[in-house]
């Protein structure tokens, strides 16, 4: 996810690496598959989100100039191990 607020002097970036998972519910609980053009109601029952970097770090990006905090916990040129 990559958002840029340009209207601010220091012109920060926010930049996280990660994945956000949504599960919805109908009336009763009853699970409803959201297509595009469904106008039946739906809620979010479950929301869990995962960042490569805490939160306090995504957070400093927002009051610090694009580029100085890293949008992952590898340093430049380290390779990732899954």
């Amino acid at each position: 996810m990559v958002g840029e607020l340009d209207r601010l002097p220091w012109k920060p970036r926010i930049d996280v690496i990660g994945r956000t998972k949504f599960w919805y519910s109908g009336e009763e609980n009853q699970v409803e598959e959201v297509c595009d053009g469904d106008s039946r109601p739906v809620q979010v029952y479950f929301y869990d989100e995962m960042w490569e970097i805490p939160a306090g770090l995504a957070l400093l990006q927002l009051v610090t100039p694009a580029g100085t905090i890293a949008n992952s916990n590898c340093a430049s040129g380290d390779d990732v191990i899954a």
